[in-house]
């Protein structure tokens, strides 16, 4: 699909070329028609490249017209220069593929990637996505000539990290997403190691910044999405948390709404600890930040008994403890957040 606009071939020798052989004329094609089911949508994620777009291009026109659903994204700055497609491409690579995975999950479509073709470092950052996400990632082997498809991980990612340390995060990535290295580095310097190397340092106009490398890019997002979907998890404000919820001043509240809603990620319980008061709640999150809620689960909510802050009141209530036996399971209130 390498041909260029000179007259030598024309878009329509290429479609009726792809109509007439779709597996020998594109490995993409070839390995799309190994897993495409009825209903299925294709999205082209397409380098920033004439090629590329041409190719996209003509792979689209030949799925419409065979009447699967098909569009195409170009990925700015996945090109031929060094520099600009470590800095820039891989990023909106791994943001643009998560994006789509994201907007899937949000229609309740299921998603496959399909990494044949393309740059091998699309490759490796599509498998990695597909590891964080949970999605099959599927490729054509070269020597095989047959699909191969790896399952969704069955190990989870310990989005830990994007947890305890939310604020640096935020900060980083917050308007343009990166930020001078003599900002950063004094920050960065209270990091775990596990976290520093999820920053990339990287010059732009003579001066270094420091921003998230596309590995870091590719946790971030999913930690975004996997935030997202865990928004529909009830939480339940027992009386005393309602009443300190209400009185808190904006700023405040916005720290505890991060939280709260962070409390919903399905690996809550390996952030959680049952403190010296024993009883039915757990204490969440375990270091690291000075608001702390105590909750429990029951059928399928989260059912928080204090907002509070880490000092007397704090550990007073941590030897106190809470019990189910002390509540009524009406006098929650549901959090809208």
């Amino acid at each position: 699909m390498n041909a260029r606009r000179d007259g030598l071939v024309q878009d329509g020798e290429i479609l009726e070329y792809l109509k007439h052989d779709p597996k020998k004329a594109s490995a993409e094609t070839n390995s799309l028609l190994c897993v495409l089911q009825a209903g299925d949508e294709i999205v082209l994620l397409h380098s920033d490249t004439f090629e590329g777009a041409r190719a996209a291009e003509l792979l689209e026109q030949y799925w419409q017209q065979q009447g699967v659903p098909c569009r195409r994204v170009r990925i700015p700055g996945l090109a031929y220069e060094a520099q600009g497609f470590v800095d820039y491409g891989l990023k909106n690579f791994v943001r643009t593929l998560a994006g789509e995975i994201r907007k899937a999950a949000r229609a309740q479509k299921e998603v496959i990637i399909n990494a044949t073709g393309g740059f091998k470092a699309e490759i490796a950052y599509a498998t990695a996505l597909g590891l964080v996400f949970k999605v099959p990632v599927c490729y054509i082997h070269e020597k095989f000539g047959e699909i191969v498809t790896l399952p969704p991980s069955p190990f989870g990612w310990d989005s830990s990290l994007f947890v305890w340390y939310a604020d640096f995060f935020d900060w980083l990535t917050e308007g343009e997403g990166v930020r001078p290295k003599a900002e950063v580095a004094p920050r960065a310097a209270l990091l775990p190691e596990d976290a520093q190397v999820l920053l990339e340092d990287f010059e732009l106009d003579g001066q270094v910044y420091v921003g998230l490398s596309p590995l870091g890019d590719a946790y971030l997002e999913a930690f975004r999405g996997e935030l997202e979907q865990a928004q529909s998890v009830p939480i339940y404000l027992a009386p005393k948390a309602l009443e300190t919820w209400q009185k808190l001043e904006p700023t405040a509240q916005e720290r505890y709404r991060k939280l709260l809603q962070r409390l919903r990620l399905p690996n809550r319980a390996a952030n959680s600890e049952l403190k010296s008061g024993g009883g039915d709640a757990l204490g969440f999150p375990k270091g690291k930040t000075d608001e702390r809620v105590f909750y429990a689960e029951k059928d399928g909510g989260l059912y928080v008994f204090a907002l509070t802050r880490h000092g007397p009141v704090y550990d007073r209530l941590c030897r106190e403890g809470f019990y189910w036996r002390d509540y009524n399971e009406k006098d929650f209130t549901p959090w809208e957040g």
